[in-house]
């Protein structure tokens, strides 16, 4: 059973365990598939036993050129591609093993796109070989092959070149000590392992998320709680999650989620892209994969309502692209159950070229047919979708988001989930070692956000209730001894409608006292979203977690 709070870091495990993940090494570096591979077996080696050791905060491409490839202290990633190139090579060798050679390991060693960490990520059988009712009557192996002439630029096989990867050196912390006329720096402290927390999402979510989520966050610990107000129970079920375009039998993302290879679809075809930068989402292979093209899924669901989550982002079009465009060069409609659900739907103008855009819609159920019918239609270019989510919902009520400023999950007193923050555009994270009082969750106050940002958060129609936890753990602290009031001031907005002004955590709260705001009656943008904004007025924005849930049946 998870303990209340933070979910253990994942190299905290027991002798077993990791007698377990050394076997799996073992298992990859004995391979005919890594036979002769010298430059490859060396490379996993010694990311593995610094994962072994604890210190994959060690694991950077510098280290890892010195150490490993023999590169000199004068080693520049920017003009020696090295480690990418190597990285690159182990990802495409672990997946051929583990497709082959090592379909029946119980452990698969993971390398994500982005960092250089290896993840161990239990396999379970039923996982590998998906059910036969989940495999649909559609999936015709044809349709997957891409046709001659595809849609310019983008790409249907893997990509020649070696994609550049993004580092995750950390930052120093710096804070400023006088107003923003200074140029602007600041903390990011990082932290490992999501994919291997992941694993441990996925034992421990279900029996929290059936769990009720009644509100027990308080100001100050004087404070009296909250009127309590009936919330409904969060709903338990199936759910299905696509990736589209997907030709593997299954991607675990960073939370944790399972989604299937591509299936249910008809028509269209595949596109997969190189590895290049994603906006707003710790997901970013997610939306590598898409089917394009005009096509229809026709996915079986089990009578109920549900949430569905569409996911896009525009890797083709956009003003730094070749082939040049933005705004009018894709849009297309797309219909659920035969009535229109996007109109004239354009993911530039939506969200910004690059940028993961989630659309939700809550209330949403299967047609009489038994069957979730999705149809894509284009006015401009070719439709095109990167993933399908649909999760059992309430009814008339969208499901909360929770989410927290650091890069692990959190169980508060109620047993709500809260989610590394996601959605986010700019701003650093950190992690000070502060205690926090004037709260019983001190854990939502663990990390924050920070800078000049803002999180898109996705919503569908209604009416909704935005809170936010903020401490202040600098400024008129033991950590810095200096600053009082008027060292941290910003403003916070709702698609533009300032909810706060020259908002000071420490005048309102004093140092590393919890400090919490709740605004009413919002309502999402055109686009679906609740864009909260963060603006320094005096040295950075901050804030330590996020809540929205919906306020008012719609």
């Amino acid at each position: 059973m998870t303990t209340r709070g933070a979910i253990p870091h994942p190299d905290q495990v027991d002798p077993g365990r990791r007698a377990r993940e050394r076997a799996a090494l073992y298992a990859v570096l004995t391979s005919a598939t890594f036979e002769n591979r010298p430059r490859l077996t060396n490379l996993l080696k010694y990311i593995c036993e610094r994962h072994f050791d604890g210190d994959t905060g060690s694991i950077k491409e510098y280290s890892i050129a010195t150490d490993v490839f023999g590169r000199s202290q004068a080693f520049d990633q920017a003009t020696d591609s090295i480690v990418r190139v190597e990285a690159f090579r182990l990802r495409k060798k672990l997946r051929e093993f583990y497709e082959r050679e090592g379909a029946d390991q119980p452990i698969e060693i993971i390398v994500a796109t982005g960092h250089y960490r290896p993840e161990f990520i239990d396999r379970k059988s039923e996982a590998r070989n998906p059910p036969a009712n989940l495999q649909s009557s559609f999936r015709n192996p044809l349709l997957v092959v891409s046709p001659s002439n595809p849609e310019p630029g983008l790409q249907t096989e893997e990509p020649p070149h070696i994609p550049q990867e993004e580092t995750a050196d950390p930052k120093l912390r710096i804070h400023l000590h006088e107003g923003p006329s200074k140029p602007l720096r600041n903390p990011t402290y990082y932290r490992g392992g999501i994919l291997a927390v992941a694993a441990i999402l996925a034992i421990v979510a279900s029996p929290l998320i059936i769990g009720r989520f009644n509100r027990s966050h308080r100001a100050s610990a004087n404070d009296p709680p909250p009127a309590s107000s009936p919330t409904p129970t969060l709903p338990n079920g199936p759910e299905i999650r696509i990736r589209c375009g997907y030709s593997r039998p299954i991607f675990k993302d960073a939370e944790g989620n399972i989604w299937t290879g591509d299936q249910y679809f008809y028509g269209g075809f595949v596109t997969e892209l190189p590895n290049q930068h994603i906006a707003r989402t710790r997901n970013p292979e997610l939306y590598l994969t898409a089917r394009t093209g005009v096509f229809s899924y026709k996915i079986p669901l089990a009578p109920g309502t549900y949430e569905l989550h569409l996911h896009f982002a525009e890797t083709t079009y956009s003003p730094a692209s070749s082939l040049g465009g933005g705004e009018n060069s894709r849009v297309f409609d797309v219909q659920l159950n035969g009535a229109p659900l996007l109109k004239q739907f354009d993911i530039v103008s939506d969200a910004g070229a690059n940028t993961a855009d989630v659309r939700v819609f809550r209330d949403v159920s299967p047609g009489k047919d038994g069957y979730l019918h999705l149809d894509f239609a284009g006015s401009l270019g070719l439709p095109i979708i990167n993933a399908i989510e649909i999760v059992p919902g309430l009814l008339h009520r969208l499901r909360p988001i929770r989410m927290v400023a650091q890069n692990s999950f959190f169980v508060d007193a109620a047993g709500n989930l809260w989610m590394p923050d996601t959605y986010f555009s700019s701003g650093q994270l950190a992690s000070d070692k502060v205690v926090i009082g004037g709260t019983s969750e001190p854990g939502l106050y663990a990390g924050e956000r920070y800078g000049n940002f803002n999180y898109a958060l996705p919503v569908d129609r209604g009416i909704y209730r935005l809170t936010l936890h903020f401490s202040e753990k600098y400024w008129g602290s033991e950590l810095s001894k200096r600053g009082g009031v008027g060292s941290r001031v910003f403003d916070v907005l709702c698609n533009g409608i300032a909810l706060t002004r020259n908002l000071d955590i420490l005048e309102a709260a004093g140092s590393a006292r919890a400090f919490m705001k709740t605004y009413h009656g919002l309502r999402p943008n055109a686009q679906g979203k609740l864009l909260v904004s963060f603006v320094p007025d005096v040295n950075y924005a901050s804030v330590d977690a996020v809540e929205v849930e919906e306020e008012t049946p719609n």
